[in-house]
């Protein structure tokens, strides 16, 4: 009967699983099964033990680096918040005072202020360059002769 006990802890871990996202919970499930498997066959406590402990270790030392390596390596490459904004083509809604060449432009329905390299035009993309605070440095698009 042993061997039920261990069967639902092992498939609460996997539950569990879905939730931290990190293998840890699905190696010691494995483990649990395993150890389920060996109370089934009606092996000894002692064995049940091993069995569970061997699984789990194998499974947190040997598999888990290799699948949090292939799930995760691309996290760190997403650029997020206002590292997104560098690079991207935004609208000029407000032209820029010719003397301190701050306007406004707009990007995904957000209103920004902005600094002008050079003079724009409203309605005229421009690219974003850099980012401080709540200001956008940004440049106008020089078109040419294939673009246009």
């Amino acid at each position: 009967m042993a061997y039920y006990v261990y069967l639902i802890l092992g498939v609460l871990c996997f539950i569990g699983e879905m939730f931290t996202m990190d293998f840890s919970l699905a190696c010691f499930g494995v483990g649990l099964l395993g150890a389920s498997a060996a109370s089934w066959l009606g092996l000894g406590i002692g064995w049940q033990v091993l069995v569970f402990v061997v699984l789990s270790l194998a499974l947190f030392v040997g598999i888990r680096p290799l699948a949090l390596k292939h799930l995760y390596h691309k996290s760190q490459q997403v650029k997020t918040n206002v590292e997104a904004l560098i690079g991207r083509m935004v609208t000029v809604l407000a032209e820029p005072d010719p003397q301190d060449n701050i306007g406004r432009v707009q990007t995904d329905g957000d209103n920004w202020r902005a600094c002008f390299s050079a003079p724009a035009k409203k309605g005229q993309e421009v690219r974003v360059e850099k980012v401080d605070g709540n200001t956008l440095f940004v440049t106008p698009i020089q078109k040419t002769e294939e673009t246009k």
